[in-house]
């Protein structure tokens, strides 16, 4: 019933009959059970709620923005801690993360020193974030995807989070560097490498293996803890 009321089990075409009288309808809920189960309701106002809750539901779930930090095997370790600065504040932000290591010319046979680069942004991001997809080359890039946990992502709207945030990247810019400027320079050299030769792809040695399992290990593990923490399924 409409009222939550256990008509027990009935004749069909008395529930029919029932539901018409109330102006509602009958529906089936338990298809399959023996007897089916069926309940009696105004489905169009059902449908209606249901749809508002899922657009409500859909509004609030966090969309990802992914952000782009840019480097170079030739970037200073200077540079390099303006760089780790930006993916932090992104992460916190609430965003993904992919950092996007360019070679030009010969640089490619210095593929140890851009590994060593991305394996100390892993490092300084790893209590905000996991390693959602280990360094890979595609053409000659190489690319690290960073996501934030679920403690990040529930700190992301605190205002002292906020204000921090605000704070370091003003600071950063009144030193040199723009986060805005780097974004414009991330579309750019992406748009360039359309049109280019791919590279030869690289097979990292065993013991560099060995290490991307670890740290992979390392960021399911903080995630796992994240979740439960925060009562996730």
């Amino acid at each position: 019933m409409a009222d939550g009321e256990n008509k027990g089990v009935i004749d069909t075409r008395d529930a029919l009959d029932l539901a018409r009288n109330l102006h509602m309808d009958l529906i089936e809920v338990a298809p399959t059970a023996n007897p089916p189960v069926c309940r009696i309701m105004d489905y169009g106002k059902f449908m209606y709620e249901k749809e508002k809750k899922d657009r409500a539901a859909k509004k609030s779930q966090k969309q990802f923005d992914i952000k782009g930090v840019q480097l170079r095997p030739k970037t200073t370790e200077h540079h390099l801690g303006f760089k780790i600065r930006a993916a932090r504040r992104f992460l916190e932000s609430g965003n993904k993360v992919k950092v996007t290591l360019r070679f030009k010319g010969r640089e490619m046979a210095h593929l140890h020193v851009a590994r060593g680069m991305l394996e100390k942004v892993v490092d300084a991001t790893d209590d905000l974030a996991y390693v959602e997809t280990m360094p890979n080359i595609e053409g000659r890039t190489m690319l690290l995807i960073l996501a934030p946990t679920q403690q990040t992502l529930a700190n992301t709207h605190l205002r002292a989070t906020q204000q921090r945030i605000s704070e370091e990247r003003e600071a950063d810019k009144v030193a040199g560097y723009d986060e805005e400027a780097e974004e414009a320079e991330a579309h750019e050299d992406e748009e360039e490498d359309d049109g280019m030769q791919p590279a030869p792809q690289y097979a990292p040695a065993p013991e560099v293996k060995a290490r991307e399992r670890k740290q992979i290990s390392r960021g399911k593990l903080a995630q796992k803890r994240a979740d439960e923490q925060f009562g996730l399924p």
